[in-house]
């Protein structure tokens, strides 16, 4: 086999690194973002390299769902279960969770309250259940050529760990402040739960029947493209508010993703003839 045709699975490979790298400092989410766009990069270039290169094989297609099932379905869990950890730690401090929650000095109401709190610190690993039902379902699913039939992984992954990367320093800036008995206990502040709750909603679009449009443009037509147009003349305006606001690079990101997914749910409300060809 030529080497022209290994080509498309390195760059596989590089993704899967990343994903690895991703784990390895899952604890940082900045990094582990900074981490899962290297490994977007690269999931997109291995597609584009094959289609160039003509270099499709059986190998290359279960070689690209495994590199996507560590970067975009088990690192995003893992950040978001490591963040939940440290937000439950703020009410157990470093006490074992297991061991307390099936003490017998603990009182049921407590009790009840911890096996509460472990199941919200569980709900982020939804993400690598579904993130891998959803690499099955696309292998097998042939609807999937123009658009996206759910959410994309890789696009379900960064706002995820985005999200996360904004709370982690928001859950620093609560629990210096509760320390210091300036602030409410980090634990009771809803925002900082956005992660569990956000979980199980992307799980669900991963696997929904929405149809989401790719960003594939076969021409410059407005009336074949114009919803495609309105999306990046929004992504603009976030742009230019990112920096006049010098906002941050992840606050950009998580807007710009989360209006992705309203305008297409948008579009699933709408009848199909308004929908772009």
């Amino acid at each position: 086999m030529r080497i022209k045709q290994h080509i498309p699975n390195a760059i596989t490979c590089c993704n899967l690194i990343c994903g690895c790298l991703a784990l390895l400092v899952s604890d940082n989410a900045y990094m582990a973002l900074m981490f899962i766009l290297l490994a977007a990069l690269f999931d997109f270039f291995d597609g584009f390299a094959a289609r160039a290169l003509r270099a499709y094989s059986p190998i290359g297609k279960d070689l690209d769902s495994l590199a996507d099932m560590i970067s975009f379905g088990v690192a995003p869990a893992i950040v978001g279960f490591k963040y939940m950890k440290d937000l439950a730690a703020t009410f157990l401090g470093n006490k074992n969770w297991l061991a307390y929650l099936f003490s017998d000095t603990v009182a049921i109401s407590d009790r009840r309250g911890m096996g509460l709190l472990f199941a919200a610190c569980l709900l982020p690993l939804f993400i690598a259940l579904f993130s891998a039902l959803r690499l099955a379902k696309f292998n097998n699913d042939k609807r999937q050529t123009e658009n996206f039939i759910g959410l994309a992984t890789p696009a379900c992954t960064i706002l995820y760990v985005s999200m996360v990367a904004l709370l982690r320093v928001k859950l620093a800036e609560a629990s210096t402040l509760y320390l210091q008995g300036e602030g409410q206990p980090p634990i009771s502040i809803w925002y900082l739960w956005l992660p569990a709750i956000a979980a199980p909603v992307l799980s669900y679009l991963l696997v929904s029947e929405i149809v989401m449009f790719s960003m594939k443009l076969k021409n410059l037509s407005w009336q074949d493209n114009s919803t495609r147009f309105i999306f990046l003349m929004i992504v603009a305006v976030e742009i230019a508010m990112t920096i006049i606001g010098n906002f941050s690079i992840p606050l950009l990101i998580l807007s710009v993703i989360t209006t992705y997914i309203i305008i297409n749910i948008l579009l699933a409300l709408k009848p199909d003839k308004l929908r772009d060809k």
